[in-house]
């Protein structure tokens, strides 16, 4: 019985309204890091832009800190 119920629901209430903003992936890590006039930043899944840092280790080991604060938000 639950698994008609199931079907009907998504038969009657699609997932996702048309309104509703579709879940992006996040960029490919490498693709976060990149500079601009010799400094260093990563974007974000919004496309916020993070930085300056001096170094690309430097924006790295922010970056890698900040994915591991939203993790642990979970």
């Amino acid at each position: 019985m639950a698994s008609v119920d199931k079907f009907l629901i998504n038969k009657i209430m699609p997932s996702t309204r048309i309104h509703d903003q579709t879940i992006t992936e996040a960029p490919a890590r490498t693709e976060r890091l990149f500079s601009r006039d010799e400094l260093w930043y990563f974007r974000t899944r919004e496309n916020d832009r993070v930085g300056p840092f001096r170094y690309r280790s430097e924006a790295q080991s922010n970056l890698d800190k900040f994915l591991n604060e939203l993790r642990d938000k979970l």
